[in-house]
């Protein structure tokens, strides 16, 4: 089934990959200031790690998973809203935590044996000041069953910085409309081989960049 259309953000996801796993460099989309011109949240992740849980048949089911850790030292006590999406060089575009039952965090739970870790659902909300003040979560989403070599992992809501761009209008070229793009982390790991199974699988940590998207 084709999608009648895309939305800004899925627009400027799969520009950015088309870019990032050919090489081309555009400066279609504005970037981040270097100078933090709003709040950031002070972020610190792990590299992918695969977890296999049973499902409520009793067959296994593979996930991937990515602790972190975000700080709030902006000054004031803020939300944290976080959203990530993970897409992969064979066009995966996947909402982590969507349709991930909770079995899985509990099994990430034990395996990590932090009874500080939050759940990826309780984990949104007040953040307060202050090191001390840190929460704990994870980044939890479903294995694909193709093989893929390259994974992007696009983390939003961790700044306040915003630009407004004009997008085409479809109904009306000559008027085009507004957008309003975020300060995201993109965070680049390559899968090399093609294993059996996602604990055989090698993690290559490619990098990481702010985007706006």
């Amino acid at each position: 089934m084709r999608a009648k259309s895309l939305s800004i953000g899925t627009l400027f996801l799969t520009l950015s990959l088309v870019l990032a796993f050919s090489g081309v460099v555009t400066q279609a989309a504005p970037k981040p200031t270097l100078a933090n011109k709003s709040w950031q949240f002070k972020f610190k992740f792990e590299a992918p790690r695969p977890i296999a849980v049973k499902n409520l048949r009793g067959q296994v089911e593979w996930f991937w998973y990515m602790s972190y850790e975000v700080i709030n030292n902006t000054g004031k006590e803020r939300l944290f809203i976080p959203e990530f999406i993970v897409a992969s060089d064979k066009g995966d575009r996947i909402t982590a935590g969507l349709g991930v039952r909770t079995s899985v965090f509990t099994a990430i739970k034990k395996r990590v044996n932090n009874r500080l870790l939050e759940s990826p659902t309780d984990v949104v909300g007040r953040l307060l000041q202050g090191d001390d003040n840190g929460k704990e979560s994870v980044i939890v989403w479903r294995a694909t069953k193709h093989d893929v070599d390259r994974v992007s992992v696009f983390i939003g809501g961790l700044s306040g910085e915003t630009a407004v761009i004009k997008v085409p209008n479809a109904k009306d070229p000559s008027k085009p409309t507004e957008a309003i793009l975020s300060k995201t982390l993109q965070v680049d790991y390559f899968f090399p081989g093609a294993p059996a199974k996602p604990d055989a699988q090698e993690v290559v940590a490619k990098g990481q960049r702010w985007i706006m998207r």
